[in-house]
């Protein structure tokens, strides 16, 4: 047999160490490039993946999901049945990207269908238990900037979170104003009562616990 000197040696655990790099960066890019499915435009006739309804003169933001074995994402009619979708476990693991629009850049009443408004749904600003309703009811407004979502409460109320912490709980108890004090979506919702209006005032709640709009956007109390 042969003798490998030490200088053979080490050419081959470079060699072996740059083959096992070249294969985890490709295992990586493999699964990077899974999850890098671009939004794409609704179709007229789509119909949402949560019920079956037309999606076309429906009120509010709309969502896209990517699973794996689909070329096509699932169309959602509003932001609430697409959060409800992707946070079941059974769900995540097929998971290849998902999108929502930006309330900034579509009129609530009649959004557009057009791939640009999307925004990635992970990066993306919730402004739950604020009081304009979507296509199925309550739902949350989602947009790519904190000051935009941040004035939209000011204006509807509710409260702005971020993807990580909305949970299955909060969907199947979102309404379409602040959680009465003494709820069970209270615990969820701690901030939604204690808005700043835009005078710089701490609105108080009323009998009920919830916040009111008042005419000229600002909160107040019934």
């Amino acid at each position: 047999m042969h003798r490998i000197d030490e200088f053979s040696w080490a050419r081959i655990r470079r060699f072996a160490a740059a083959v096992g790099i070249g294969l985890v960066v490709a295992g990586c890019g493999r699964g990077h490039a899974r999850l890098r499915q671009e939004a794409v435009a609704i179709p007229g006739d789509a119909v949402s993946a949560s019920c079956g309804m037309r999606i076309a003169g429906s009120p509010g933001p709309r969502g896209e999901v990517f699973v794996e074995g689909r070329k096509q994402p699932l169309i959602f009619g509003s932001t609430r049945d697409l959060l409800g979708y992707v946070l079941q476990p059974e769900n995540q693991a097929r998971l290849e990207g998902m999108y929502v629009q930006d309330s900034a850049r579509v009129d609530w009443h009649d959004p557009s269908d057009a791939a640009d408004t999307f925004i990635p749904a992970r990066k993306a600003y919730y402004v739950a238990w604020q009081t304009l309703p979507g296509s199925m009811g309550p739902t949350l407004a989602t947009f790519a900037d904190m000051d935009r979502a941040m004035a939209f409460r000011l204006r509807h109320g509710g409260q702005v979170l971020r993807f990580a912490q909305i949970t299955p709980e909060l969907i199947s108890l979102l309404r379409d104003r602040c959680p009465q004090a003494g709820s069970p979506a209270a615990s969820l919702a701690r901030q939604c009562l204690r808005v700043v209006t835009a005078s710089g005032e701490n609105p108080v709640p009323g009998a009920d616990g919830m916040m009111r709009m008042s005419p000229d956007g600002s909160r107040s109390a019934d």
